[in-house]
């Protein structure tokens, strides 16, 4: 996998919406799939010991391949949220349940960052109005987030709160905090907390809030430099909890 792939500036990534989005999924999906799945292979060492550095080239080229299909997911969310009329249907969802799952698919991430998850969903049911499959998308999005930008031995939260007519994931994190001034800006399409950091499409919080609003909730964050981020999904709770 080479950089050729990448698109090289948030400008240029903005034409590649509409049919180009569906043309790269359908194309790259499959063997990126199986690039992935082949170097994970070799890093596992499956076939027969391996010289260390061959395998830990094998990590960095599954690596390379899972960011490029969450590069190919974006871009097809991202023609997704924004063609007219785009809505959501609500339906019951337990907001406990997503961010144990959630947890559950980051948690060996967090690890391997020599970061530690605290939750507190473990028996909580939380219900409210909206679709657990974008919900889930949206908390793993955040967690991710706050896991990349945790320092070594940090610790994210996650807390399911309900705040009157709605119901809350809260993830917090120890990073570097996010300035009042970019606390905006970082919603915005192809934008990052640090432009100048590697890291993902710059469409992930993007996409989250859209998602959230399309839902009757929201994503918003409550930050500082140098005292962390706190991201509070939201979305209206069912009738049956408010009883």
């Amino acid at each position: 996998v080479t950089d050729t792939l990448l698109p090289p500036t948030p400008y240029d990534l903005a034409g590649f919406t509409g049919t180009i989005a569906e043309r790269l999924d359908r194309t790259l999906r499959v063997p990126l799939g199986r690039i992935i799945a082949a170097a994970e292979t070799i890093r596992a060492q499956a076939d027969g010991p391996l010289r260390q550095d061959y395998a830990d080239y094998a990590a960095d080229i599954a690596n390379a391949g899972r960011h490029l299909v969450g590069l190919v997911d974006d871009l097809v969310d991202l023609q997704t949220i924004e063609l007219p009329g785009f809505t959501i249907l609500p339906q019951p969802v337990d907001l406990a349940e997503i961010a144990r799952r959630a947890t559950g698919m980051l948690r060996m991430r967090a690890s391997s960052a020599r970061v530690q998850i605290d939750g507190n969903a473990s028996e909580q049911v939380v219900r409210a109005m909206g679709n657990a499959r974008r919900a889930l998308q949206i908390v793993v999005n955040l967690i991710a987030n706050a896991v990349r930008y945790s320092p070594l031995d940090g610790m994210i939260w996650i807390r399911v709160e309900r705040e009157g007519h709605f119901a809350a994931i809260i993830v917090g994190d120890q990073g570097k905090g996010i300035a009042a001034v970019d606390q905006a800006r970082i919603f915005n399409k192809f934008e990052r907390v640090d432009p100048h950091e590697a890291g993902g499409s710059g469409l992930g919080l993007y996409i989250a809030r859209r998602l959230a609003r399309a839902m009757g909730g929201d994503v918003t964050v409550d930050s500082a430099p140098g005292q962390g981020a706190r991201f509070v999904f939201t979305l209206p709770r069912d009738a049956s909890d408010m009883t």
